[in-house]
C-alpha cells in the first residue's frame, strides 16, 4: 500500500522537475527573443528611418532655398553676371544629395521609391526651366520670356497637388508613418513585455507551488535552491523591465524628432513665403510693371495668388549638428543584459535540479529499500 503514494509523489517530483526546468529554458527564450527583437527594431529606426525622416525635411529645405537664391539673384541683377549664383547651384547639390541619402534610407517601401523617383525626374526639369531664365536674362536683358520660365520653375516647386514640394511633403508623411508603424508594432509595441513577462510570471507561480508541495511532504518550510532559483528569476525580471524604458526612450525621441523636423517645415515655410513675394516683383519688372500687359494674365493671376505682404514671423531656429538617430542610440547596458539573462535562466534551470532532484533519489532510495525488504 505504501508504494502506491511513494510512485505517486515520485512522479509528480519529475514532472514538476521537468516543467519547471522546461518554464526556465521558455523564460531564457522569450527574455532572449525580445532582447534581441528591441535591439533590432532600434537598429533599423536609429539607421534608417530616423535619418530618413529627417534627409527628406533636409531636401525640402535645400530646394526652397536653392529657389529663393534664385530669385534673389535675378531680383538685384547679379543673374545677368553670375546666372543663379554659386548659393543657388551649392544648394540644388545639397538637395541632391539629400535625396541619395533619403533613398539609400527609405522606409516607407516602394510607394516612398515610386515617389523619391518623381521628385528626381522634375528637379532637372526645374533646374532647366531656371537655366532657361537665366539665358533669356542674359541674352535678351531679360523680358517675358524670362518671366515665363520663371512662372514655370515656381510652378513646378510649388504646384498644391504635383509639385516638388508637395511630393516631398508626401514623401516625408510616409517616411513619418513608417517611424510610428515601427514604434507602435512589431518589436517596440509595449504590449511585448508580455512575451517574458507572461512566461516568467507563470514559472514564479510554479515555484512557489513546489515550495509548498515540497514543505507538505517533507515538513520542511523552505526549499533552499528553490528559494535561490525564485530570486534570480525575480532579478532577471527586475533587469528585464528595463526594456520598458528603453522603448518609452524611443518613442520620446520619435517626438522629438518631429518636432524638429516639423521646425525645420516652418522655417521651410517662412523662407517660401519670401521667396514667391520677391518673384513676384521680378516676373512684373520683367513685364514691365504691375500694370503692363506684356504677359498677359499670367503674371496678374500669380501676383494675386501670392502670399500678401505682411510680415512673415522670423523663421525657428534649428540644431542641424544633431544626429537623427541619436536619440533611438542602443542602451549600454543591453549587452550585460543579454549575458545576464542567459546566465539567470540557465542558473535557475540548474538550482531547481539541484532543489528538487534529493527529493528524487530519496524516493527511488525507500522504494528500492522497500523491495529490499519483501
Amino acid at each position: 500500500m505504501t508504494g502506491g503514494p511513494r510512485s505517486t509523489t515520485r512522479k509528480t517530483l519529475s514532472r514538476l522537475r521537468f516543467g519547471l526546468v522546461a518554464g526556465s529554458g521558455l523564460v531564457l527564450a522569450t527574455a532572449l527573443a525580445t532582447l534581441l527583437g528591441i535591439r533590432s527594431d532600434l537598429a533599423e529606426v536609429r539607421e534608417r528611418t530616423a535619418p530618413a525622416v529627417l534627409e527628406v525635411s533636409l531636401a525640402k529645405e535645400a530646394l526652397v532655398s536653392a529657389h529663393r537664391a534664385a530669385v534673389s539673384a535675378f531680383d538685384d541683377g547679379h543673374a545677368r553676371l553670375t546666372g543663379p549664383g554659386e548659393r543657388y547651384e551649392d544648394e540644388i547639390a545639397r538637395t541632391s544629395q539629400q535625396l541619395a541619402q533619403v533613398a539609400e534610407h527609405n522606409a516607407a517601401g516602394a510607394p516612398g521609391s515610386r515617389t523619391l523617383r518623381l521628385v528626381e525626374g522634375l528637379l532637372p526639369t526645374y533646374n532647366g526651366f531656371i537655366g532657361q531664365a537665366d539665358a533669356h536674362f542674359r541674352q535678351d536683358a531679360g523680358g517675358p520670356l524670362a518671366a515665363h520660365n520663371l512662372l514655370s520653375a515656381s510652378a513646378l516647386l510649388t504646384a498644391d497637388q504635383n509639385g516638388i514640394l508637395a511630393q516631398l511633403d508626401a514623401l516625408g508623411a510616409a517616411q513619418r508613418e513608417a517611424l510610428r508603424e515601427q514604434l507602435d508594432d512589431g518589436w517596440l509595441h509595449p504590449a511585448v513585455m508580455l512575451v517574458w513577462a507572461a512566461p516568467l510570471l507563470v514559472l514564479l507561480v510554479a515555484l512557489w507551488w513546489a515550495q509548498r508541495f515540497l514543505a507538505a511532504r517533507f515538513r520542511r518550510s523552505l526549499n533552499p535552491a528553490l528559494l535561490a532559483a525564485t530570486a534570480t528569476l525575480l532579478l532577471l525580471g527586475v533587469a528585464m523591465s528595463f526594456l520598458a524604458g528603453a522603448r518609452s526612450g524611443a518613442g520620446d525621441s520619435a517626438a522629438a524628432l518631429a518636432r524638429a523636423v516639423d521646425a525645420r517645415s516652418a522655417a521651410t515655410a517662412a523662407e517660401d513665403v519670401e521667396a514667391q513675394r520677391t518673384l513676384v516683383q521680378v516676373v512684373q519688372a520683367q513685364c514691365g510693371g504691375p500694370g503692363a500687359v506684356t504677359c498677359g494674365d499670367t503674371v496678374a493671376a500669380f501676383a494675386a495668388a501670392a502670399p500678401s505682404t505682411e510680415p512673415v514671423a522670423p523663421s525657428p531656429e534649428v540644431d542641424r549638428s544633431a544626429p537623427a538617430g541619436a536619440g533611438f542610440a542602443e542602451p549600454p547596458w543591453s549587452g550585460a543584459l543579454g549575458a545576464g539573462v542567459l546566465v539567470s535562466a540557465l542558473g535557475a534551470g540548474v538550482l531547481i535540479v539541484v532543489g528538487l532532484q534529493p527529493r528524487i533519489d530519496e524516493y527511488w532510495f525507500r522504494r528500492a529499500r522497500g523491495r529490499a525488504d519483501r
